[in-house]
């Protein structure tokens, strides 16, 4: 939890207002005038500072939760405390950043460069006329089964695909669950690091200098048993889809459960897959884009990064699945009306998912229900 964060008085500043400040900075950042902004301890929350020149800028304690920053730059500015969760950093240069004791929890820093930046652990005191608080951005992971007390930068969650963190200072920092397919931490501190359950692919793991014990229950690259069942996997889909074209005449339905569905990357848009059973999979990553997955079950599946594009989800249960950064532009979700007059309603009970994906989908059903954060 989050403690102490911010006065309930202070008003939240609109993007009308912000974007004369952002541009009398990036005057100020160029040497053309202006003036340096300073947003320390501002309610910034939703708002686009996307593809901005903001080097230096002060964001010490501000709240800039669901923000955007894609693609700004962000040299040498201050997130001291800041919270940052669940923002879009996508390609934004933090080159050398102050980001102490702040929380990224679910953020998207794909691209993200952090060289040289400084994410130790960190708590920030505010002083005001109504007395003496503490801004506490510390978590404890209780997601993948971790109940680890995490003092640093949390980064639990998040997807980090190929960010780096050259020579960064990354002592305690959490990143219980986030996909860090690609990371470079060369030169990085990495001391008392939590990585629990998070996915570790396409990374020297030499850089990473931890012990052994630190990697476990973390989802590391296909392994070579996996990789050698590509081929009946994919003779599997082929079959379900026969039987699904044909009405059950010929071919079979495909149960996947608990199989390593990665090495089908290439093979899984576009099809007829629905009713598929695939429960426990690891699929992360994974291109479903544009495929009938009507009923198909997912509980508990690892669909961390999967791309749900274009999908017919009508009646699909995802009932205690990890949809961490799943994409559902245009995904058809709702309930599937049976042709003996009932239907089947879809299941998100459990589900690692945020509302906020679910922004640009088709959805045809409440989904109160299953409490989405």
């Amino acid at each position: 939890m989050l403690e102490n964060i911010y006065d309930s008085q202070t008003s939240p500043v609109s993007q009308k207002e912000l974007n004369p400040i952002l541009s009398a900075h990036e005057r100020f950042a160029g040497h053309q005038g202006g003036a340096r902004a300073h947003l320390a301890g501002r309610r910034l929350d939703g708002l686009n500072l996307a593809n901005r020149m903001l080097t230096e800028m002060d964001f010490s304690g501000a709240s800039l939760v669901g923000a955007t920053f894609y693609g700004s730059n962000l040299q040498r500015a201050s997130f001291y405390c800041a919270d940052l969760r669940g923002c879009n950093l996508q390609a934004a240069n933090l080159i050398r950043a102050d980001m102490r004791g702040a929380s990224f929890r679910g953020a998207n820093l794909s691209y993200a460069v952090m060289d040289g930046g400084d994410l130790r652990a960190a708590r920030m005191m505010v002083v005001s006329p109504k007395g003496t608080s503490i801004t506490d951005r510390s978590t404890t992971s209780a997601d993948h089964g971790s109940s680890r007390k995490s003092d640093g930068v949390d980064f639990s969650n998040c997807s980090l695909k190929n960010a780096s963190f050259g020579n960064a200072k990354l002592e305690n920092a959490d990143f219980s669950g986030a996909i860090l397919e690609g990371v470079k931490f060369k030169g990085a501190t990495l001391k008392n690091v939590n990585f629990h359950g998070a996915v570790l692919t396409g990374i020297d793991l030499k850089d990473l200098a931890v012990p052994a014990e630190a990697l476990k229950g973390c989802i590391m690259d296909v392994s070579p048993e996996s990789a050698a069942k590509a081929d009946a996997l994919k003779a599997m889909l082929e079959a379900h889809e026969h039987w699904f074209l044909n009405d059950g005449r010929g071919g079979a339905p495909a149960v996947v459960d608990g199989e390593d569905l990665r090495p089908l990357q290439g093979s899984t848009a576009g099809r007829r897959l629905a009713g598929l059973s695939a429960r426990g999979a690891i699929a992360i990553g994974l291109n479903f884009s544009e495929t009938h997955l009507q009923a198909a079950k997912f509980d508990n599946a690892d669909l961390r990064g999967a791309d749900f594009s274009g999908c017919d989800l009508r009646g699909v249960s995802f009932r205690g699945a990890n949809l961490s950064h799943a994409a559902f532009m245009k995904a058809r979700l709702g309930s599937l009306r049976l042709a003996g007059g009932g239907e089947v309603v879809p299941d998100l009970t459990g589900a690692i998912c945020s509302s906020q994906q679910l922004v640009q989908a088709q959805v045809e059903c409440s989904l109160e229900e299953f409490h989405l954060v």
